[in-house]
């Protein structure tokens, strides 16, 4: 049987609806956290339990089109794109962290346009696609802050098929019978 295919229409990247997965990184609302006149900060939220990761990635364009997600429960994750290329983020809500097998069902999917000037964190646990996907620009490089740990299991995930702990992956299609295309880019 041939999954069946859920639209997600894409959303403007905004704080408040962002909350619910995370924070945006940027001068977005709010007074600076540091002024000094030609210097201002924003605090931005990160947590990770252990030593912290940074890792360039390069997402290629491709259809904005995905059924397997993951989350990590060790780690915030930032997403940092470089070079004010837009891009589309896709997200659903943390879920029971004990059960790899709690999904969020398929209408809480939600993808966001990132314009490519400021990144998120995602609050532990937020499931999101595997994928970046570039808009307008063959391509688009991310920095991602990650942990260590985290990293370092999708890497051996990636070499020898081992479960990862502390990051757990879903597959829509097998799970709900669904995949998803995101629409409006």
């Amino acid at each position: 049987m041939m999954p069946r295919l859920v639209e997600i229409a894409v959303e403007p990247l905004t704080p408040s609806a962002f909350a619910p997965f995370g924070a945006i990184v940027g001068a977005v609302g709010g007074a600076p956290a540091l002024d000094w006149g030609t210097l201002q900060t924003w605090m931005a939220p990160f947590d990770v339990d252990g030593p912290t990761q940074m890792t360039l990635c390069r997402y290629h364009r491709e259809p904005v089109e995905w059924s397997h997600m993951e989350r990590h429960l060790g780690v915030t994750q930032a997403f940092l794109p470089l070079g004010g290329v837009a891009s589309v983020m896709v997200v659903a809500p943390p879920s029971d962290p004990a059960d790899r097998n709690a999904l969020p069902p398929p209408d809480s999917v939600r993808a966001f346009r990132m314009d490519g000037t400021v990144g998120v964190v995602l609050h532990r646990g937020t499931w999101h696609a595997l994928r970046r996907f570039p808009v307008g620009a063959p391509l688009i490089d991310i920095v991602l802050l990650t942990g260590r740990d985290t990293q370092a299991e999708l890497e051996r995930q990636a070499r020898d098929g081992s479960l990862p702990r502390l990051t757990h992956e879903a597959d829509y299609a097998a799970v709900h019978g669904v995949t998803f295309r995101a629409v409006g880019v």
